[in-house]
């Protein structure tokens, strides 16, 4: 059985009001060459449910719940019935001061107005272009800074100064030649409320310690 891949594009910020924050489903599928995984972020108040699904997008495999404020991670294994704490960890920052260029380029990704971010670093012969939308996503850079990514789509969009809510929409990391080394993509943002039960572990689940 595949070690799950639960991750994604986050920073010990002091955390934000949740009040007014997005409240729904994020679906997004990550490609690493012919690889594709998908993805769902489920979020409400300070919690959030990451999902990872089966190559179909269909059947849940492992889930992350995250609390924003006491920054407490739980793994959950569906098929042994089974949940760990892990550790929250300081996502790493980029070594040196990558070229930040704000294209002011604008296009609709499935109803949303996009602006576009580019990171570029010479040195690691990478540069990764972000098509980011404005809204109520408080959660995001919080998320980020609990999890600990070390990936470049997160580490790269940290280094972007006034990112608060934003939301990247796709992301497409190349090199200097332009190939494509891999990309992340949102399928649907659906807003709606979602019940608490998501945010708990479920009765039946046993605790495996570390």
């Amino acid at each position: 059985m595949k070690k799950p891949f639960l991750s994604f594009l986050l920073v010990g910020f002091m955390l934000p009001s949740f009040a007014q924050s997005f409240e729904g489903v994020i679906d997004f599928r990550k490609t690493n060459g012919v690889e594709k995984v998908y993805y769902s972020y489920s979020v409400k108040d300070n919690m959030v449910r990451i999902d990872e699904k089966s190559e179909d997008g269909k059947n849940v495999i492992a889930t992350l719940l995250v609390n924003l404020s006491s920054k407490e991670i739980l793994a959950l294994s569906h098929e042994r019935k089974l949940y760990m704490k892990r550790e929250s960890k300081t996502t790493e920052r980029v070594a040196g001061s990558p070229k930040i260029i704000r294209s002011g380029n604008h296009r609709f990704i499935g109803g949303y107005d996009c602006e576009q971010w580019r990171v570029k670093k010479e040195s690691e012969n990478t540069e990764i272009s972000y098509w980011v939308t404005k809204g109520k996503y408080d959660f995001f850079l919080p998320l980020l800074g609990v999890l600990g990514r070390k990936d470049r789509f997160a580490t790269y969009y940290l280094s972007i100064p006034e990112r608060e809510g934003y939301f990247p929409v796709d992301a497409v990391e190349r090199d200097a030649q332009r190939n494509e080394k891999g990309r992340l993509e949102v399928i649907q943002i659906a807003e709606k409320k979602l019940d608490n039960s998501l945010f708990v572990v479920p009765i039946s689940y046993m605790q495996m310690e570390n």
